[in-house]
């Protein structure tokens, strides 16, 4: 199939799925970035003053530059966006969900994620070749991460894929300007730093200069305001990557560091991210988008046998089991709401493994953390050859 042929048919999939589905998180990000277009630059002291007069009370829990980025979206193409969709963003009560263009809703929110995830498929395409460009095109979890959650996460798994490729390919400092910016949108990056930084150790100091400026550009005028510092604080990230411990030492940065240790002896990227990636689902509670962090880095590596490709894919479902458990009905049937907000009323895994089946859900959550330890050492240690 030609490389046109298939972005086509990419771009028909992703308009089949994109209106239909719903979290949402989707709406209470997009509540926040239509400010951008009514004046408001300090979105995190806007929130705070006017707290008890919006229609949603939750905090902006996102750096300024997700909100100047995405609001910028908002703001350029409000005049062609639908009256009622403001109307929608700014209604929270019981009707929210009934309105007649929902599923229209869905795809302008969406929009931007087609551009980043096609971007993420043409880097992979000048880096890995033309079979795993169609493994991140027509892969099931990236469609169900990006167009089903709906959550922004694929535009700093942009900037973290193009900062690899600059790293393989042009002058390192482009390379950790991109991390940069990918870090000045959501904080995940500075996971892949380190890794970065001693793929090829010249210039590291340099590096690092170019590494935080974008994030100190666009966090400095707001370091002043308390309630930014107090959102910046309270990452789900830093708090989730330190839950899990023994003997009080939290587990999953003492494997990180083992995991960076082993990287010093042979400097195997993609490998060492596979690592990263397995080490944190089965240490860390993740939540769903969060998987979409490493799947650019891994994709070439897990599906270089077919044991691996396997076992991989079971990982996988068992990462959507855990993740469908959730007490969140917007994590199941509620995902269907621009169909039919009837959907929202079913119920979902998590109630009916408490009320039919009497089963702790949660329970069932560390069942499939251990077979997820255990699949993990299997696609460590399986054998590369081809199968």
């Amino acid at each position: 199939m030609s490389l046109t042929k298939t972005i086509i048919l990419a771009l028909i999939l992703r308009l089949l799925v994109a209106p239909f589905f719903y979290h949402p998180d989707l709406k209470s990000q997009h509540f926040h970035f239509q400010f951008l277009s009514h004046g408001v630059s300090n979105i995190y002291q806007y929130i705070a003053t006017n707290k008890n007069s919006l229609p949603y009370r939750d905090t902006f829990n996102y750096l300024p530059l997700t909100y100047f980025s995405l609001g910028t979206y908002h703001a350029l193409l409000k005049p062609l966006f639908p009256q009622n969709l403001s109307v929608w963003l700014n209604d929270w009560s019981a009707a929210q969900n009934s309105y007649d263009n929902f599923p229209f809703f869905m795809l302008i929110l969406k929009l931007p994620y087609f551009l980043f995830d096609l971007g993420i498929s043409f880097i992979l395409l000048k880096l890995y070749g033309k079979k795993i460009f169609y493994l991140w095109l027509f892969n099931p979890l990236n469609l169900y991460l990006i167009y089903i959650l709906g959550n922004f996460d694929v535009i700093p798994v942009f900037f973290t894929a193009l900062s690899w490729y600059f790293l393989k390919s042009s002058p390192k400092y482009l390379s950790f300007l991109t991390l940069g910016i990918a870090t000045a949108l959501k904080l995940y990056p500075v996971l892949f730093l380190p890794f970065f930084l001693l793929y090829k150790p010249k210039s590291i100091f340099r590096n690092l200069l170019f590494f935080f400026l974008p994030p100190i550009l666009t966090v400095l005028p707001f370091v002043g305001s308390q309630p930014f510092i107090n959102s910046l604080t309270s990452s789900g990230l830093s708090q989730k990557i330190l839950e899990f411990k023994i003997w009080y030492l939290p587990v999953f940065p003492a494997v990180y560091l083992l995991i960076l240790s082993n990287f010093l002896r042979h400097r195997h990227l993609e490998k060492t991210l596979l690592h990263v990636f397995l080490a944190f689902i089965v240490f860390v509670d993740f939540h769903a988008q969060w998987l979409l962090w490493f799947l650019p880095f891994i994709l070439t590596t897990v599906f270089k046998t077919k044991l691996r490709s396997l076992i991989f894919i079971l990982i996988s479902c068992l990462c959507l089991l855990y993740i469908i458990i959730t007490d969140d009905n917007f994590l199941f049937w509620g995902h269907l709401t621009p169909v039919s907000p009837a959907f929202v009323f079913l119920r979902h895994p998590h109630e009916i493994f408490r009320y039919r089946f009497l089963t702790d859900p949660y329970l069932i959550q560390k069942y499939i953390k251990i077979l997820l330890a255990l699949f993990s050492f299997c696609l460590i240690f399986s054998k590369n050859e081809k199968n």
